[in-house]
């Protein structure tokens, strides 16, 4: 991917005013910079995991440096994670990566729709973590509300609703909660039975979960509110465009709200138009991006905008992660039922200089490989402009030696490995 121009910008003084958000500056300098293409989801825990059309990227949030990254062969809804494993939902389709090196584990079709996961850690749902995916579907003037079997794509449980604004997971009950069209805030269980139902008195946009109750974000300012209903504190946030765990969005700045109190104490002004803040569990960090889809990590403490270097090449100490021994990466371009169909497009591939086999240990998969670092065979697949999965696995049967070209250069695979000579 080409590597967007880095704007740097002059600090400027700072002034902060005591509990509100008029005419406060920053100390800190904004810095941004953007991806090829738009951001289709993201999600932080132990790493930043951006998913773009073409692909997904493992970032090191404290460096911002890439550490991985994975090309993508269709484009994704929705990105989440799972105990060990990243969850990309596309309208039909689940695909299982590998956290550890986004390599590709497996593939579930479920039923058509808008499938958007409740929240992005799935792992930290209740006792079902990492063999169930909940997800939210929206349709006309109801939600539905389902559990998956992340190994068969079968729903199990499935429950409709009045429309959903915002949906979040409450770690300290374990349950979920949600906020209607009609502003009605309704509890559930993790068997998606609903448990509790309050109307709140004013306008929901979006909230987020606190130990002693709900931040909630209106037209009007940040409300805290307590599990059984009543107002605890308010917050006026002029001209509120959106929120990030406790940063708040507004037409002239970025806010970071006092988790306790609901008091400003860091301000980032939005010289850079920032337009939309996208939530995320790691209180930390937000995440936003402008409307020509430029991407900012904004840091908490002290609260700044740090540059993300996007570069075609990985940088050096990238995918330092465990290697397993006698295994290789191959890209994997397809997968058949039957053996006269993969054959068939094997040998239409092999025509066009691409040494392809078949592996059939389950189904017939047509694969191109092995590699024994990745960052060779990104670089290499990118040239070829070859679209399929990664995978990382066991050697394949050794085959004879062979050659093939890439724009002039010379390749061989000796001993079932990828060689530039």
């Amino acid at each position: 991917m080409m590597i967007n121009a880095l704007f740097l910008f002059n600090l400027v003084s700072s002034f902060f005013l005591d509990s509100t958000l008029y005419a406060p500056r920053t100390d800190h300098a904004l810095i941004a910079t953007g991806f090829r293409g738009p951001i289709i989801d993201c999600v932080t825990k132990d790493f930043l995991y951006v998913a773009t059309d073409d692909y997904i990227y493992k970032i090191e949030p404290a460096g911002l440096k890439i550490t991985d990254k994975t090309p993508l062969p269709l484009r994704f809804n929705y990105l989440a994670l799972g105990q060990s494993e990243i969850i990309l939902l596309s309208s039909n389709e689940i695909v299982i990566l590998d956290r550890q090196n986004l390599g590709f584990k497996s593939g579930i079709g479920i039923e058509r729709g808008d499938h958007q996961p409740i929240v992005k850690d799935q792992s930290i749902l209740g006792p079902a973590k990492g063999k169930q995916l909940f997800l939210l579907s929206d349709g006309g003037a109801n939600s539905v509300l389902q559990v998956i079997d992340m190994r068969t794509g079968k729903i199990v449980r499935k429950k409709t609703i009045e429309r959903v604004k915002c949906i979040v997971y409450d770690e300290h009950t374990e349950t979920l909660a949600a906020v209607d069209i009609k502003n009605d805030l309704s509890i559930f269980d993790m068997l998606l039975r609903r448990t509790k139902k309050i109307n709140l008195a004013f306008t929901v946009m979006t909230f987020t979960v606190r130990p002693e109750g709900f931040y909630m974000h209106s037209d009007q300012g940040v409300f805290l509110v307590s599990r059984s209903g009543g107002i605890i504190d308010f917050q006026p946030t002029p001209d509120q465009q959106g929120h990030c765990g406790s940063f708040v969005l507004t037409k002239s700045g970025i806010a970071l709200l006092d988790a306790t109190v609901l008091r400003p104490y860091g301000w980032a002004e939005n010289r850079y138009t920032i337009s939309r803040l996208l939530a995320e569990s790691n209180p930390a960090y937000g995440i936003g991006t402008d409307a020509d889809n430029n991407f900012y990590l904004i840091q908490a403490d002290p609260i700044a905008v740090i540059p993300i270097n996007v570069q075609r090449r990985l940088p050096e100490g990238a995918l330092d992660w465990p290697m397993r021994i006698d295994s290789l990466w191959y890209l994997q371009l397809g997968a058949f039922t039957h053996h006269q169909n993969a054959a068939r497009a094997r040998e239409e591939m092999r025509a066009e200089g691409v040494p392809v086999i078949i592996d059939s240990t389950n189904m017939y998969r047509i694969k191109f490989g092995g590699f024994s670092d990745k960052s060779t065979a990104l670089d290499l697949v990118e040239r070829m402009q070859l679209k399929g999965w990664f995978v990382y696995e066991p050697k394949l049967p050794v085959r004879k030696p062979e050659v093939f070209y890439v724009n002039n250069q010379r390749y061989a695979i000796i001993n079932g490995i990828v060689q530039k000579e």
